[in-house]
């Protein structure tokens, strides 16, 4: 009986003993699951310090300097907390912010672009493939339509991830017919009227709309302490060579655009100490062919072409990369054949001129105003070297390498 009752007691304490264990597995779990709970929380805790900490440093860098009140060239203001985060850029071939942008940060200026037209690859196609060799990504930047063209719709403007619109301020009248229609803020800039504190004006406006501002101040110290100089020389009437300049979109076969006083060339031959005969005939913002009778009767001391690489013109006075000198003078040679052009004095006494109209309505003209100066008036300016400044200016601004024919005279 005693074995007995000494089984049955061994037998009621392994029993307590295993409910007890059994019973404390819970326990265990749950305090292990609130250990894990305690330990995510302090990893996802610390993670979110870590980033909210990188936000505030990133937010701290994205403003420094803002919020700021920008005025673009049209007067109109808008309050910017910080850079815009992509753009829709127009005009990029012709006075628009695409090379602006570029100059200003050439290694990241296209992630700042939301879409463009295809100005630039259309019109400066040999300065588009020289870019596309370096940065094959320029392809995936979306397009869209040239708004001068009157065929783009506010609908692809709404379907983008812009911020915000760049264009030249002769773009105005389209886009204010959508205006209403998009909630993006549009900054006009204007490179066209060759003025210089416009130019600055406008290449301060794209650096503070983007963020885009490492070069800023070099390269509107590099432009400004070229140009300058020759805007502010004054000459007398008398002393100002008569001076006619072409645009050659057309080559010899018909004469294109010459320029009134307060645009593009014209602006920069009266800056430069000439004496634009367009001015003579054409309204102060105009650009217009003049006649041949008017051109022989002015008989000008020197004449300019202004030349590129158009695709759609294969007769194009052809200019930039891709030009030989040799292939200048062949062209002008059938300048020459012109009715009358024989005669013109500028012709008998090789004053005959090509320069590139890439070089115009840009933060490179520097070396039209550095050219066109030397070419009026030499003596003033015996020391000037476009050339060497324009080296300088892409070693410094240019993703790419300077080469081909920039300018020329004819002998």
């Amino acid at each position: 009986m005693k074995y007995f009752k000494t089984l049955l007691l061994s037998l009621v304490l392994i029993l307590s003993g295993c409910t007890n264990n059994q019973q404390a597995k819970p326990e265990d779990k749950a305090a292990t699951e609130s250990n894990k709970e305690v330990q995510t929380t302090k990893e996802n805790t610390d993670n979110k310090d870590t980033k909210e900490s990188a936000n505030s440093e990133n937010d701290n860098f994205d403003k420094e300097g803002y919020p700021k009140v920008v005025t673009d060239l049209d007067g109109n203001e808008v309050t910017l907390d910080k850079p815009l985060d992509k753009v829709i850029i127009q005009g990029s071939g012709s006075g628009g912010p695409f090379n602006i942008m570029m100059y200003l940060d050439k290694d990241n200026f296209l992630s700042k672009i939301a879409a463009m037209d295809d100005g630039v690859k259309i019109n400066r196609n040999d300065f588009y493939k020289r870019l596309e060799e370096v940065m094959p990504e320029i392809e995936d930047v979306p397009r869209i339509s040239d708004f001068m063209d009157n065929d783009f719709s506010y609908e692809a403007i709404l379907n983008s991830d812009a911020d915000g619109i760049i264009a030249p301020i002769s773009y105005k009248t389209q886009i204010d017919s959508i205006k209403d229609k998009i909630d993006i803020p549009v900054f006009y800039i204007d490179y066209h009227s060759q003025d210089l504190d416009k130019h600055l004006q406008s290449t301060k406006l794209i650096a503070d709309v983007t963020g885009l501002d490492k070069n800023l101040d070099e390269l509107t110290d590099f432009y400004e302490s070229r140009v300058r100089p020759i805007v502010e020389k004054e000459y007398a009437e008398e002393e100002r060579p008569v001076v006619y300049l072409e645009h050659g979109y057309d080559g010899e076969e018909q004469y294109g655009n010459t320029y009134g006083s307060n645009i593009m060339w014209g602006k920069i031959i009266g800056d430069c100490g000439g004496h634009n005969i367009g001015t003579d005939i054409l309204k102060s913002d105009e650009a217009a062919p003049i006649s041949s009778e008017y051109l022989l009767s002015r008989d000008p001391e020197k004449i300019l072409i202004a030349g590129s690489i158009w695709k759609e013109k294969p007769h194009c006075m052809k200019m930039g990369y891709n030009v030989k000198p040799e292939e200048v003078k062949e062209k002008l040679d059938k300048y020459n054949t012109r009715a009358g052009w024989s005669d013109l004095s500028a012709v008998k006494d090789h004053e005959l001129y090509v320069i590139s109209h890439q070089l115009v309505r840009d933060m490179s003209d520097f070396y039209a105003y550095e050219f066109l100066a030397k070419t009026f008036h030499p003596d003033d300016y015996k020391d000037l070297d476009p050339d060497e400044d324009l080296k300088e200016f892409y070693d410094k601004f240019m993703p790419i390498d300077l080469e081909g024919t920039w300018s020329y005279k004819y002998e």
